[in-house]
């Protein structure tokens, strides 16, 4: 299985997350997405795959055939909402990579090699483990109210919106509280607050995979670029 490094990882995420909306052509979207889509599918993330890859085919097709049929106004106002969310899905897709793909030591001893600050680490490997756990959290959460009889679903909010308020959303903020200090007691535990010099065992090095990946990014930063400029180059 294909493995890159916690430091290309992020250089893709933040490349895509910054040019994804400097982007004009629904061509180097769709490049943007299936990168994406193939760096879930060869981590197994068979379930993110077909979640966020029906729902871009079905913003695209909205854009591209729907709305050409409604109303100027209706229309606009869709198109607006259509392009934001599938703009973002490529984010998601490679912040989910990210976060399932790497552990927490490896992402450390990657960053340490960055020479950032002691601060900016610390709030990205928390970050990496929160989401996460947060996710267990909710899943738990909405069992719960299953068995109370209440749905966590947009027809579950408007039959009780009072309990979905109180039982719901109201535990979810408690347990964030809790989890974000759970955490951090777990890291200080560890040492990660130490002034000195980390030790790791974790091996992190570029591999030609990592080479490759870079490689095509900056290309497709390439064709933005020319798109801006001359204009039209790619629909």
């Amino acid at each position: 299985m294909m493995s890159l490094d916690p430091r290309t990882k992020l250089l893709i995420l933040s490349i895509t997350s910054v040019f994804v909306f400097l982007n004009e052509s629904i061509v180097i979207e769709c490049l943007f997405t299936v990168i994406s889509i193939l760096l879930l599918l060869q981590a197994k993330e068979f379930l993110t795959v077909s979640k966020y890859g029906i729902l871009f085919i079905i913003l695209l097709m909205t854009q591209l055939f729907l709305i050409l049929k409604l109303p100027i106004t209706v229309g606009a106002i869709i198109y607006m909402f259509d392009i934001y969310i599938r703009k973002l899905i490529p984010c998601f897709m490679l912040g989910t990579f990210l976060i399932h793909t790497t552990k927490v030591s490896t992402f450390l001893a990657a960053l340490s090699r960055l020479h950032l600050s002691k601060g900016f680490t610390i709030a990205l490997s928390v970050t990496l483990r929160y989401f996460p756990t947060m996710a267990e959290e909710w899943n738990c959460i909405k069992d719960a109210m299953v068995l109370r009889g209440i749905t966590v679903s947009f027809t579950g909010v408007l039959r009780h919106p009072v309990k979905i308020m109180e039982y719901v959303y109201v535990p979810m903020l408690v347990s964030a509280s809790k989890i974000s200090d759970e955490i951090t007691q777990a890291a200080i535990t560890r040492g990660i607050d130490h002034i000195g010099r980390r030790s790791c065992l974790e091996k992190v090095c570029f591999s030609v995979w990592d080479a490759l990946i870079i490689s095509i990014y900056m290309g497709i930063i390439c064709m933005i670029v020319l798109n801006l400029v001359w204009g039209g180059i790619f629909p």
